[in-house]
């Protein structure tokens, strides 16, 4: 993840500690708006990694040996004629 970019559950939590500071102020709990900014700040932190993009798994196909048909390797047998022999494209 590029630095400084904010994915979309980070967002909202800098929105919800945001309101929730300003409510503290606006009662003056000086206190307690320090605690709100640090815990929102620590949520936002461990929300850094849950955006991560899965790694992309290649799938080779594979061609049926008795049909000519295009499977990919973990099916058990060809859904066309039932044969269980796959070689690679």
């Amino acid at each position: 993840m590029a630095a400084g970019r904010l994915n979309r559950k980070q967002w909202q939590a800098v929105w919800i500690t945001l309101f929730v500071a300003l409510l503290c102020l606006a009662v003056a709990w000086w206190w307690e708006t320090g605690v709100v900014l640090v815990v929102g700040a620590v949520v936002v932190w461990k929300l850094a990694g849950a955006m991560e993009r899965p790694e992309i798994a290649v799938v080779k196909s594979v061609r049926c040996g008795g049909c000519g048909a295009i499977g990919e390797p973990h099916w058990k047998s060809c859904p066309r004629c039932g044969a269980t022999t796959w070689g690679m494209l």
